[in-house]
């Protein structure tokens, strides 16, 4: 069943969304930073909660409209997991998520936002969720960085990359059971990313190494982070 809804690059709606998740998450940020440690937890408990009841909800909704289905509604992309790993890292933030958000959470979303396609019809609900989730696991991993003061430890895009090898096997392994397409591994999204070269398989050889030069450009970027005085 397939329900695809492109987000036309540059087009009203596609500026709207990224307009709006801007503001709304350099205005979290900038509250984050002038209000007590005791407040603050309470905001990431808060960001925390709605990023994963969203992700609740939006299983609930496709559900009641019947547009539920194994092959598009699981959050079984990787802006999908880590969306769900940012809500977690709002309750109990750990190192390792916190570098995997930097390094693959970021850049997914990144291009999720330059090339929308939201892959269970595009109802108003449904762009607002898209934008909430995307937007969610890049102000999260800023926050987590500007906010709380993790950094990125030395080496760590080694590992980050070889845990990315791990997950295509195994979405790809859920593609099969599946019959699905998650993290576009069995078919070419239609979203025109200028990125995404070539016929199946062989687009999938450019997603690894864009994506390992991805990770080594946000890898180098936020080890030059240096503590904030406050």
């Amino acid at each position: 069943m397939e329900h695809h809804f492109i987000i036309e690059p540059l087009s009203a709606l596609w500026w709207k969304g990224i307009f709006w998740a801007s503001i709304i998450s350099v205005g979290i940020i900038q509250l984050a930073i002038r209000i007590p440690p005791g407040r603050r937890r309470m905001l990431m408990i808060f960001m925390g909660v709605l990023q994963l009841s969203r992700e609740v909800w939006r299983q609930w909704y496709l559900s009641e409209i019947g547009m539920w289905d194994t092959s598009n509604s699981l959050p079984l992309h990787l802006c999908g997991i880590a969306s769900i790993l940012s809500g977690i890292m709002m309750l109990r933030a750990s190192q390792d998520g916190f570098e995997f958000l930097i390094m693959l959470g970021i850049p997914g979303a990144l291009h999720s936002f330059l090339t929308p396609e939201l892959v269970n019809g595009g109802d108003t609900y449904q762009i607002m969720e898209y934008y909430l989730s995307h937007g969610g696991i890049i102000l999260i991993a800023f926050y987590l960085a500007i906010v709380e003061g993790y950094r990125i430890r030395e080496k760590s895009w080694l590992t980050v990359v070889i845990l990315g090898q791990f997950i295509l096997i195994f979405i790809a392994m859920m593609n099969q059971i599946l019959d699905a397409n998650y993290m576009y591994l069995s078919q070419r999204p239609i979203a025109a990313n200028p990125l995404i070269l070539g016929a199946w398989p062989w687009y999938i050889l450019g997603f690894e190494m864009v994506g390992i030069i991805h990770v080594l450009i946000f890898y180098a970027g936020f080890r030059k982070m240096k503590p904030l005085p406050f």
